[in-house]
């Protein structure tokens, strides 16, 4: 379960920003979790309140929200969706794709006090 691990980022993270912007509290976090980030948003849900006990985020609001994956084709230069890994061009079918976006996990924002 890398959640576990992923949600210990994200707390680290806050806790780091905490000591250097000097707060005391987060109350809202908002996350961008990539469609194919390979991510259980239940899981990382469950991590997330373990993992913020006893911090900064201990009684923050967790905002998730999915971000569709976008890619690239290289052979016919157009841009598409992206529902999974190594899937051929939806236009052209050429194997030779790029994904840009929807396959990693960031902040977005997070509400202080």
């Amino acid at each position: 379960m890398h959640e576990l691990s992923l949600a210990q980022g994200v707390i680290q993270l806050l806790e780091d920003q905490a000591a250097t912007g000097h707060f005391q509290r987060i109350t809202h976090v908002w996350l961008d979790v990539g469609a194919l980030a390979c991510v259980e948003l239940s899981s990382l849900q469950f991590g997330l309140d373990v993992a913020r006990r006893g911090t900064v985020a201990a009684e923050a609001q967790f905002h998730i929200t999915v971000v569709p994956a976008k890619g690239w084709c290289f052979a016919c230069n157009a841009a598409f969706s992206a529902e999974q890994h190594a899937l051929p061009c939806p236009h052209c079918g050429s194997r030779e794709i790029q994904i840009d976006k929807g396959n990693a996990m960031r902040v977005r924002e997070m509400e202080v006090e």
